[in-house]
Protein backbone atom coordinates (compact mmCIF):
# COMPACT_ATOMS: atom_id res chain seq x y z
CA UNK A 1 0.00 0.00 0.00
CA UNK A 2 1.31 3.42 -1.15
CA UNK A 3 2.26 5.97 1.81
CA UNK A 4 -0.48 8.16 0.38
CA UNK A 5 -3.14 5.73 0.70
CA UNK A 6 -1.87 4.34 4.17
CA UNK A 7 -2.12 7.97 5.55
CA UNK A 8 -5.66 8.33 4.31
CA UNK A 9 -6.95 5.56 5.98
CA UNK A 10 -5.14 6.20 9.44
CA UNK A 11 -6.89 9.90 9.15
CA UNK A 12 -9.73 7.64 8.61
CA UNK A 13 -10.06 6.33 11.69
CA UNK A 14 -8.33 9.13 14.27
CA UNK A 15 -10.86 10.60 16.00
CA UNK A 16 -10.52 14.20 17.95
CA UNK A 17 -11.03 15.06 20.97
CA UNK A 18 -10.69 18.38 23.27
CA UNK A 19 -10.52 19.56 26.80
CA UNK A 20 -10.46 22.45 28.86
CA UNK A 21 -9.44 24.09 32.11
CA UNK A 22 -8.68 27.34 33.80
CA UNK A 23 -5.94 27.99 35.50
CA UNK A 24 -5.31 25.74 38.61
CA UNK A 25 -8.22 23.34 37.40
CA UNK A 26 -7.41 20.11 36.66
CA UNK A 27 -8.24 18.99 32.55
CA UNK A 28 -11.42 16.94 31.88
CA UNK A 29 -11.64 14.37 28.60
CA UNK A 30 -14.41 14.54 26.56
CA UNK A 31 -15.42 11.74 24.58
CA UNK A 32 -13.68 11.18 21.12
CA UNK A 33 -15.96 12.73 17.98
CA UNK A 34 -15.37 11.74 14.60
CA UNK A 35 -13.65 13.27 11.57
CA UNK A 36 -16.33 14.15 9.48
CA UNK A 37 -14.34 15.54 6.53
CA UNK A 38 -12.48 13.68 3.65
CA UNK A 39 -9.95 15.94 2.09
CA UNK A 40 -9.28 19.74 0.91
CA UNK A 41 -7.61 20.40 -2.74
CA UNK A 42 -4.41 22.84 -3.40
CA UNK A 43 -5.75 24.85 -6.16
CA UNK A 44 -2.56 26.90 -6.71
CA UNK A 45 0.89 26.24 -5.37
CA UNK A 46 4.02 28.45 -6.07
CA UNK A 47 7.35 29.70 -4.52
CA UNK A 48 8.09 33.10 -2.34
CA UNK A 49 11.40 34.07 -3.56
CA UNK A 50 13.97 35.23 -1.61
CA UNK A 51 12.23 34.45 1.37
CA UNK A 52 13.18 31.67 3.93
CA UNK A 53 11.37 28.86 5.95
CA UNK A 54 7.79 30.83 5.88
CA UNK A 55 6.32 30.11 9.23
CA UNK A 56 3.91 32.59 10.38
CA UNK A 57 1.48 34.71 8.53
CA UNK A 58 -1.55 37.08 9.36
CA UNK A 59 -3.70 39.67 7.20
CA UNK A 60 -4.32 42.86 7.18
CA UNK A 61 -6.30 45.58 4.61
CA UNK A 62 -5.56 44.00 1.56
CA UNK A 63 -2.40 42.18 1.81
CA UNK A 64 -0.67 39.47 3.68
CA UNK A 65 2.09 39.97 6.22
CA UNK A 66 4.70 36.78 6.70
CA UNK A 67 7.74 35.48 9.27
CA UNK A 68 10.40 32.59 8.85
CA UNK A 69 11.58 30.60 11.34
CA UNK A 70 15.06 32.28 10.24
CA UNK A 71 14.29 34.70 7.82
CA UNK A 72 15.22 38.85 9.19
CA UNK A 73 12.58 39.89 7.12
CA UNK A 74 8.87 40.71 7.74
CA UNK A 75 7.27 40.92 4.34
CA UNK A 76 4.22 42.03 2.89
CA UNK A 77 2.61 39.58 0.02
CA UNK A 78 -0.42 40.08 -2.40
CA UNK A 79 -2.95 37.16 -2.71
CA UNK A 80 -0.69 35.80 -5.77
CA UNK A 81 2.12 35.19 -3.07
CA UNK A 82 4.35 38.08 -4.94
CA UNK A 83 6.41 40.29 -2.67
CA UNK A 84 5.02 43.93 -1.86
CA UNK A 85 7.51 44.99 0.55
CA UNK A 86 10.02 44.20 3.17
CA UNK A 87 10.91 45.29 6.79
CA UNK A 88 14.39 44.26 8.84
CA UNK A 89 12.71 42.85 11.75
CA UNK A 90 16.20 41.41 13.06
CA UNK A 91 19.67 41.96 13.58
CA UNK A 92 21.55 41.76 9.92
CA UNK A 93 25.40 41.32 12.04
CA UNK A 94 23.43 37.91 12.45
CA UNK A 95 22.34 36.79 9.12
CA UNK A 96 24.50 34.31 6.88
CA UNK A 97 23.44 33.99 3.18
CA UNK A 98 19.91 35.46 3.73
CA UNK A 99 19.04 33.67 7.12
CA UNK A 100 19.92 33.81 10.87
CA UNK A 101 22.00 31.89 12.07
CA UNK A 102 20.82 28.24 13.73
CA UNK A 103 22.56 29.35 16.68
CA UNK A 104 20.88 32.41 17.46
CA UNK A 105 17.74 32.90 15.52
CA UNK A 106 14.57 33.72 17.60
CA UNK A 107 12.79 31.07 15.57
CA UNK A 108 9.69 33.57 14.51
CA UNK A 109 7.00 31.22 14.10
CA UNK A 110 3.72 32.98 14.14
CA UNK A 111 1.71 36.83 13.61
CA UNK A 112 -1.26 38.14 15.34
CA UNK A 113 -2.82 40.84 13.48
CA UNK A 114 -4.20 42.81 16.63
CA UNK A 115 -6.34 46.43 16.72
CA UNK A 116 -4.17 48.51 19.41
CA UNK A 117 -5.35 52.14 20.56
CA UNK A 118 -5.27 53.86 17.12
CA UNK A 119 -3.17 51.38 15.22
CA UNK A 120 -3.37 47.81 14.39
CA UNK A 121 -0.14 45.87 15.21
CA UNK A 122 1.75 42.63 14.06
CA UNK A 123 2.94 40.83 17.23
CA UNK A 124 5.44 38.68 16.41
CA UNK A 125 6.12 35.59 18.59
CA UNK A 126 9.36 33.48 18.32
CA UNK A 127 8.15 30.03 19.32
CA UNK A 128 9.95 29.87 23.06
CA UNK A 129 11.40 26.18 22.31
CA UNK A 130 14.87 27.43 23.24
CA UNK A 131 15.02 29.65 26.27
CA UNK A 132 15.88 32.52 25.92
CA UNK A 133 17.10 32.73 23.02
CA UNK A 134 13.65 32.09 21.49
CA UNK A 135 11.59 33.89 24.19
CA UNK A 136 11.25 36.51 21.39
CA UNK A 137 7.51 38.97 21.24
CA UNK A 138 8.32 41.89 18.28
CA UNK A 139 5.50 44.23 17.45
CA UNK A 140 5.43 45.96 14.04
CA UNK A 141 2.95 48.91 13.80
CA UNK A 142 1.09 48.79 9.94
CA UNK A 143 0.88 52.70 10.80
CA UNK A 144 4.09 53.76 11.42
CA UNK A 145 6.05 50.97 10.19
CA UNK A 146 8.44 50.91 13.49
CA UNK A 147 8.92 47.72 15.62
CA UNK A 148 9.15 47.03 19.71
CA UNK A 149 11.06 44.68 21.21
CA UNK A 150 8.48 43.59 23.93
CA UNK A 151 9.39 41.52 27.57
CA UNK A 152 9.27 38.26 25.95
CA UNK A 153 11.34 36.38 28.24
CA UNK A 154 8.58 37.22 31.31
CA UNK A 155 5.88 36.09 28.96
CA UNK A 156 7.37 33.06 28.16
CA UNK A 157 8.05 32.73 31.40
CA UNK A 158 4.67 33.13 32.37
CA UNK A 159 2.94 30.77 30.22
CA UNK A 160 5.78 27.79 31.39
CA UNK A 161 4.46 28.45 34.57
CA UNK A 162 0.84 28.74 34.36
CA UNK A 163 0.41 26.06 31.76
CA UNK A 164 2.81 23.86 33.58
CA UNK A 165 4.94 23.41 31.35
CA UNK A 166 8.93 22.56 31.35
CA UNK A 167 11.64 24.33 29.10
CA UNK A 168 10.96 21.33 26.65
CA UNK A 169 7.31 21.35 26.12
CA UNK A 170 7.09 24.92 25.02
CA UNK A 171 6.80 25.31 21.00
CA UNK A 172 4.04 28.08 19.97
CA UNK A 173 3.28 28.02 16.13
CA UNK A 174 0.46 29.84 15.90
CA UNK A 175 -0.97 32.85 17.24
CA UNK A 176 -4.82 34.34 16.11
CA UNK A 177 -6.96 37.59 17.39
CA UNK A 178 -10.78 37.39 17.70
CA UNK A 179 -13.51 39.22 20.06
CA UNK A 180 -10.61 40.27 22.37
CA UNK A 181 -8.76 36.92 23.15
CA UNK A 182 -5.31 36.07 21.89
CA UNK A 183 -5.39 32.72 21.09
CA UNK A 184 -1.58 30.86 20.86
CA UNK A 185 -1.30 27.04 19.78
CA UNK A 186 1.71 24.86 21.35
CA UNK A 187 2.83 22.09 19.17
CA UNK A 188 4.09 20.30 21.70
CA UNK A 189 1.38 19.11 23.64
CA UNK A 190 -1.28 20.26 20.73
CA UNK A 191 -2.96 22.65 23.69
CA UNK A 192 -4.63 25.95 22.90
CA UNK A 193 -4.00 29.26 25.61
CA UNK A 194 -6.75 31.59 25.33
CA UNK A 195 -5.64 34.94 26.74
CA UNK A 196 -8.52 37.86 27.12
CA UNK A 197 -6.33 40.97 25.75
CA UNK A 198 -6.69 43.30 28.34
CA UNK A 199 -3.81 41.76 30.24
CA UNK A 200 -1.90 41.46 27.12
CA UNK A 201 -2.89 45.27 26.16
CA UNK A 202 -1.56 46.04 29.73
CA UNK A 203 1.98 43.63 29.26
CA UNK A 204 2.42 45.71 25.68
CA UNK A 205 2.23 48.73 27.52
CA UNK A 206 4.03 48.05 30.58
CA UNK A 207 6.07 44.74 30.32
CA UNK A 208 3.79 43.92 33.69
CA UNK A 209 2.08 39.55 33.18
CA UNK A 210 0.48 40.52 36.72
CA UNK A 211 -2.81 40.93 34.75
CA UNK A 212 -2.41 37.87 32.26
CA UNK A 213 -5.34 34.90 32.58
CA UNK A 214 -5.37 31.79 30.85
CA UNK A 215 -8.09 29.52 29.40
CA UNK A 216 -6.01 26.06 28.30
CA UNK A 217 -8.05 24.00 25.94
CA UNK A 218 -6.41 20.09 24.43
CA UNK A 219 -6.87 18.46 21.47
CA UNK A 220 -6.45 14.88 20.43
CA UNK A 221 -4.77 14.97 16.94
CA UNK A 222 -4.08 12.49 14.46
CA UNK A 223 -1.02 10.02 15.17
CA UNK A 224 0.57 7.54 12.47
CA UNK A 225 2.32 5.07 14.37
CA UNK A 226 4.47 6.73 17.49
CA UNK A 227 4.23 10.16 15.67
CA UNK A 228 1.52 12.36 16.68
CA UNK A 229 0.33 15.30 14.17
CA UNK A 230 0.32 18.95 15.99
CA UNK A 231 0.06 22.15 15.25
CA UNK A 232 1.70 24.13 12.89
CA UNK A 233 -0.43 27.55 12.47
CA UNK A 234 -3.87 29.42 12.80
CA UNK A 235 -6.57 31.81 12.08
CA UNK A 236 -9.63 32.76 12.78
CA UNK A 237 -13.07 32.51 10.11
CA UNK A 238 -14.61 35.82 11.95
CA UNK A 239 -17.68 35.84 10.19
CA UNK A 240 -18.49 31.68 11.64
CA UNK A 241 -16.37 32.15 14.74
CA UNK A 242 -14.32 29.72 14.21
CA UNK A 243 -10.37 29.41 14.48
CA UNK A 244 -8.74 27.27 11.46
CA UNK A 245 -5.71 25.49 12.23
CA UNK A 246 -3.09 23.37 10.13
CA UNK A 247 -0.86 20.44 11.98
CA UNK A 248 1.50 18.50 10.52
CA UNK A 249 3.14 15.07 11.27
CA UNK A 250 6.76 15.64 11.32
CA UNK A 251 9.60 12.81 11.93
CA UNK A 252 11.25 14.60 15.13
CA UNK A 253 11.98 14.22 18.69
CA UNK A 254 12.84 17.12 19.47
CA UNK A 255 11.63 21.07 19.15
CA UNK A 256 15.09 22.15 17.81
CA UNK A 257 15.86 19.93 15.02
CA UNK A 258 13.30 19.30 11.73
CA UNK A 259 12.37 15.83 10.46
CA UNK A 260 10.61 13.94 7.26
CA UNK A 261 7.12 15.43 6.97
CA UNK A 262 4.56 12.52 6.96
CA UNK A 263 1.34 15.25 5.73
CA UNK A 264 0.11 18.74 6.72
CA UNK A 265 -3.77 18.49 7.11
CA UNK A 266 -6.58 21.24 8.41
CA UNK A 267 -9.03 21.77 11.07
CA UNK A 268 -11.35 23.94 12.93
CA UNK A 269 -12.43 24.72 15.72
CA UNK A 270 -15.56 26.14 17.18
CA UNK A 271 -14.79 29.09 19.29
CA UNK A 272 -18.75 29.07 20.44
CA UNK A 273 -18.55 25.34 21.62
CA UNK A 274 -15.59 24.36 22.19
CA UNK A 275 -16.76 21.44 24.46
CA UNK A 276 -19.37 20.13 22.48
CA UNK A 277 -18.83 21.02 19.02
CA UNK A 278 -17.21 18.16 17.00
CA UNK A 279 -14.06 19.12 15.13
CA UNK A 280 -12.67 18.70 11.51
CA UNK A 281 -9.58 17.03 10.67
CA UNK A 282 -8.65 16.41 7.19
CA UNK A 283 -5.36 15.47 4.64
CA UNK A 284 -4.74 17.82 2.01
CA UNK A 285 -4.39 16.99 -1.51
CA UNK A 286 -3.03 18.03 -4.86
CA UNK A 287 -5.58 18.49 -7.90
CA UNK A 288 -4.04 15.30 -9.46
CA UNK A 289 -5.05 13.27 -6.27
CA UNK A 290 -1.58 12.51 -5.11
CA UNK A 291 -1.44 13.98 -1.55
CA UNK A 292 0.45 16.94 -0.83
CA UNK A 293 3.71 16.64 0.88
CA UNK A 294 4.49 20.17 1.77
CA UNK A 295 4.89 21.18 5.60
CA UNK A 296 2.19 23.92 5.96
CA UNK A 297 2.94 26.22 8.41
CA UNK A 298 0.44 29.31 8.36
CA UNK A 299 -2.88 29.95 6.86
CA UNK A 300 -5.32 32.37 6.63
CA UNK A 301 -9.15 31.74 5.74
CA UNK A 302 -11.60 33.71 3.31
CA UNK A 303 -15.49 32.56 3.92
CA UNK A 304 -17.41 33.37 0.97
CA UNK A 305 -21.44 31.82 -0.20
CA UNK A 306 -19.77 29.39 -2.63
CA UNK A 307 -17.03 27.61 0.64
CA UNK A 308 -13.90 28.96 2.18
CA UNK A 309 -10.83 29.37 0.25
CA UNK A 310 -7.45 29.38 2.31
CA UNK A 311 -4.30 30.80 1.36
CA UNK A 312 -1.29 28.98 2.68
CA UNK A 313 2.30 29.10 3.47
CA UNK A 314 4.80 26.25 3.46
CA UNK A 315 8.45 25.54 5.09
CA UNK A 316 10.66 23.07 3.59
CA UNK A 317 13.73 23.39 6.01
CA UNK A 318 15.89 23.87 2.89
CA UNK A 319 15.50 28.07 2.94
CA UNK A 320 12.45 27.68 0.56
CA UNK A 321 9.06 28.88 1.10
CA UNK A 322 5.77 27.72 -0.66
CA UNK A 323 2.73 29.85 -1.19
CA UNK A 324 -0.52 28.16 -1.77
CA UNK A 325 -4.36 27.85 -2.06
CA UNK A 326 -6.54 25.41 -1.05
CA UNK A 327 -10.66 24.76 -1.64
CA UNK A 328 -11.90 24.24 1.77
Amino acid sequence: MRLSQVFVFILSLVFCACSEREIKESRTTLKPVEIIKDKSIVLHYTKIPSFSSGSGMAYHNGSFYAVGDDDPYLIQVNPLGEILNKWQAWDASQVENGRIKKKVKPDFESIACIPFEKDTLLLIFGSGSKSPKRDVIISFSTRTEEFKTLEGQKFFQWIRTNANLTEDEINLEGAAFHNQVLYLMNRHNNEMYSLPFDGFRHFITTGDTSQFSVTINQFELPTHQKDTARFSGASILAEQNKLLFTATIELTRDWVDDGDILGSFMGEIDLDNLNNKKLTCYPIYNNDSMRFEGKIEALQGFYSEDGITIQFITDDDNGTTGWGQVEY
